[in-house]
């Protein structure tokens, strides 16, 4: 005879399951909206500070810091995001009125063999076909998407005022559910920290100034539309193993095909020299100084997070790959039973 207790754990487990699947599949359409706003919370808390020790009350300093935010979210794409469509657009038309392939074989053959320019020129062209054809569709996306858009916005908003107000709280009632020791809390909890760091300086402050210092290099050369080019190298240097290269080598081959043949030439040697070598010193140091984890583990993390997860595995990619180092660095000195609370 079965035994009716028995049943009756395993009927419960099932629900429990059950339950959590759903909770999966409510949360999968908007879980990179959450994520987002517990990151954000956390990289502007120390900014929150000073807001909560000057105005009394933690729901109106959480409001108020909460308007300085969209604020700044708001006036650049209200005034920015209709003109940078309207040059991707413009850029688009001018794109497919050229002649890339003859310019580009016309250029490369005093150096290479034909049937090698021809291959070059092909895939060149193929590419910035593909990027223009991309930021078009995904611009017509948002658009159409709007409401769904508005919505994720809704829900990062939200998450990021609770997370915020409560950070205290949300802290400790997950501690209070941990099962690991209050050592590999701590350690975990400053892993996370130095990763977060080392990425956002390590990947988006230096990619932000790699866009930047090409910017810099195009205004003093007179490359018309510098500040739409700037944007496009800003947002490829952050995203790894791309970056500016992308923007200096065509704006380069542009001015020399018109015949600006030394505006064109500095270019090239300036991004050559100077741009593409900025993150290559950068990079590597604010990793190194924020995390213990090696640069070549926080690279190989960001590029199969990214690649995995989407724009959260920018985080988790090099978060998981550094937790298992520490797992295996426990596991290495006989401390594995050390992980758990006794």
């Amino acid at each position: 005879m079965v035994d009716r207790q028995v049943v009756n754990k395993a009927i419960v487990l099932l629900l429990i399951v059950f339950v959590f699947i759903a909770a999966i599949f409510v949360l999968k359409p908007i879980i990179i909206s959450i994520f987002l706003g517990v990151f954000v919370s956390y990289i502007l808390h120390p900014l929150y500070a000073p807001i909560k020790r000057w105005i009394k009350g933690d729901n109106l300093a959480t409001s108020i810091f909460c308007i300085l935010l969209v604020t700044l979210i708001a006036i650049p794409l209200f005034f920015l995001l209709p003109i940078f469509v309207k040059e991707i657009f413009n850029a688009y038309l001018y794109v497919q009125k050229v002649d890339l392939t003859s310019a580009i074989v016309s250029l490369l053959g005093s150096f290479f063999s034909e049937d090698i320019t021809r291959v070059v020129a092909v895939q060149a062209n193929l590419l910035i076909v593909k990027f223009f054809n991309f930021s078009m569709n995904s611009f017509s996306s948002a658009f159409t998407d709007l409401s769904t858009l508005m919505l994720k916005f809704a829900v990062f908003l939200f998450t990021f005022y609770f997370v915020t107000r409560d950070s205290e709280k949300i802290k400790n009632y997950i501690m209070e559910l941990s099962p690991l020791s209050k050592n590999t809390e701590d350690k975990f909890a400053q892993e996370f920290r130095n990763i977060t760091n080392a990425v956002v300086f390590g990947q988006i402050l230096v990619g932000a100034i790699q866009g930047l210092s090409l910017g810099l290099g195009m205004w003093l050369l007179g490359v018309p539309k510098t500040w739409f080019l700037t944007i496009i190298a800003i947002i490829l240097s952050i995203i790894p193993m791309v970056g500016a290269w992308l923007v200096w080598i065509p704006v380069s081959l542009y001015l020399i095909m018109i015949g600006n043949t030394l505006n064109g030439t500095i270019l090239l040697l300036y991004g050559l020299l100077f741009v593409s070598t900025i993150d290559n010193i950068l990079r590597p140091y604010f990793i190194s100084r924020n995390s213990n984890v090696s640069t070549f583990v926080a690279i190989i993390g960001i590029v199969g997070g990214l690649y995995t997860f989407g724009v959260i595995g920018l985080i988790l990619g090099p978060l998981v790959l550094s937790y298992i180092i520490i797992i295996i660095d426990f596991y290495r000195q006989g401390k594995l039973n050390e992980l758990f609370r006794e």
